[in-house]
């Protein structure tokens, strides 16, 4: 995106920005107005191919997704697992052709047979309990199975509330700078195909002059057979919260944003119920609301 677009896109703050209102204009029938999206064209002074490919790409938001009930996940694992040919059939029992949509991908690599319904996810086994679910009788059933080779890192026992907040006390009473030495000195990369030096990102963030800065976490991801971000973002959302404010403290971030795909619904439910434990003031981390992450 040029620097222009993005900024009068975002230039009424992170609450007030255009993909949120197209995403809130889509809300009644799964797609815009054209009344809508020419009010948000000049309210944001944005060009008309700018609004039309932002619609026209997100599955929230395509026209041809407009008055769907139910979706299908139409991703290459799915696909090629050869399942949504049943999955459709099957929903065919309680839908009509036009209300039937598809959207890529739900994340549910590892069971397929996936789909997306009233605003939840589901696949592998789901399909036999589409009854009960219609009668918001049934959750999802997925079932993780996770492992490691050599070291147990992100799929270790994640630690306690009262571990992390020992270790933010620790890492918040030591100098920015010797903190930022370390991740140098470990090396650590990113998670990405670019495997970018983590220590240099947040150097550049550090040396940047500006009043405000952000750390923001890139959640998204879509690629075949790539669910590792939601299951950090869903089994262990404290830890990712925690890395963040670290990152915050190291480059002097005082504003943090996670940036969650919206075909993954339940990601969202856990990262909202996790910051609404913590609140973060003057450099203190105070436990608000001691009701368990789902």
């Amino acid at each position: 995106m040029s620097k222009n677009i993005s900024y009068l896109t975002g230039r009424k703050g992170l609450e007030e920005n255009l993909f949120e209102k197209m995403g809130q204009a889509a809300e009644a029938i799964g797609t815009p107005e054209l009344s809508d999206l020419d009010s948000l064209r000049d309210e944001f002074l944005v060009g008309k191919s700018t609004v039309y490919g932002a619609t026209t790409f997100y599955d929230f938001l395509r026209p041809e997704n407009k008055g769907k009930k139910v979706y299908i996940c139409n991703g290459t694992a799915c696909m090629t697992a050869g399942t949504q040919s049943k999955v459709k059939h099957t929903l065919r029992n309680h839908f009509s052709a036009n209300e039937i949509g598809e959207m890529c991908c739900l994340g549910r690599c590892h069971e397929n047979a996936a789909f997306h319904l009233n605003g939840k996810n589901f696949s592998g086994h789901d399909l036999e309990e589409l009854p009960a679910i219609l009668d918001c009788k049934a959750e999802t059933q997925e079932q993780w199975r996770v492992g490691a080779h050599g070291t147990a890192i992100l799929t270790a026992n994640p630690k306690s509330l009262d571990e992390l907040y020992e270790s933010m006390k620790k890492w918040f009473s030591t100098d920015p700078t010797s903190l930022l030495n370390e991740f140098k000195i470990a090396s650590l990369r990113g998670r990405g195909g670019a495997g970018f030096p983590i220590g240099f990102k947040l150097e550049a963030c550090r040396n940047e002059s500006s009043e405000v800065k952000f750390i923001v976490c890139n959640a998204d991801e879509g690629d075949p057979g790539a669910f590792s971000d939601r299951y950090i973002l869903e089994q262990r959302p404290y830890m990712l919260l925690a890395g963040m404010m670290l990152a915050g403290y190291v480059t002097g971030a005082n504003r943090g944003v996670v940036y969650i795909r919206g075909e993954y619904p339940e990601s969202v439910l856990r990262i909202e119920s996790a910051v609404g434990l913590y609140l973060w003031r003057r450099n203190r981390f105070v436990v608000i609301d001691r009701r368990p992450a789902p």
